[in-house]
């Protein structure tokens, strides 16, 4: 597995949290981005949603906040309606990664496709709870059909072309 490059952190409101992060921790600046998937199925069934995603940089670790805007989803689950909910494994070997967790018996929870402007996210949520106390998730990125870094530099720029607002 490579490293852990990203935690999901599920919110209520996305801006006040951003704030607190910014204002109490200095984590910052944030690239937002707002929308729906392309496609998305939990488990057989496909799903509609629109969400809030923001996404900082905190040393080698990325943490995105996700608020939900529309739809059902994985996140309606939590125990609570906030807190940590994956962990995130950037990868670039999407489909030989997912045959594996099938053949090895875990559950793939949701998987989607984002899309905007070039830039493509597939992503898959593993039920790894019972083994790893969290849920793991699979990400790959592309953009024009490269493969696509999401680190921060990256992040940022593509976050401005698309008409984000960055705080400093």
């Amino acid at each position: 597995m490579p490293r852990v490059r990203q935690i999901g952190i599920v919110v209520k409101d996305i801006e006040k949290t951003i704030d607190y992060y910014e204002r109490v921790l200095g984590i910052g600046p944030w690239a937002r981005f707002k929308g729906e998937p392309t496609w998305c199925y939990m488990g057989e069934e496909e799903v509609a949603l629109k969400g809030r995603m923001a996404m900082a940089q905190s040393g080698r670790v990325q943490l995105e906040l996700i608020q939900m805007l529309e739809g059902t989803t994985i996140y309606d689950d939590m125990p609570s309606e906030e807190g940590i909910h994956h962990l995130g494994f950037f990868v670039r070997d999407f489909d030989e990664r997912m045959k594996a967790a099938r053949a090895a018996g875990i559950e793939v929870l949701t998987h989607g496709l984002l899309e905007q402007a070039g830039l493509r996210i597939e992503y898959a949520y593993l039920d790894t709870t019972e083994q790893g106390g969290v849920i793991t998730e699979y990400i790959q990125s592309t953009f024009l059909g490269l493969p696509f870094p999401m680190t921060w530099g990256w992040l940022t720029r593509l976050g401005a072309w698309m008409g984000d607002k960055l705080n400093r």
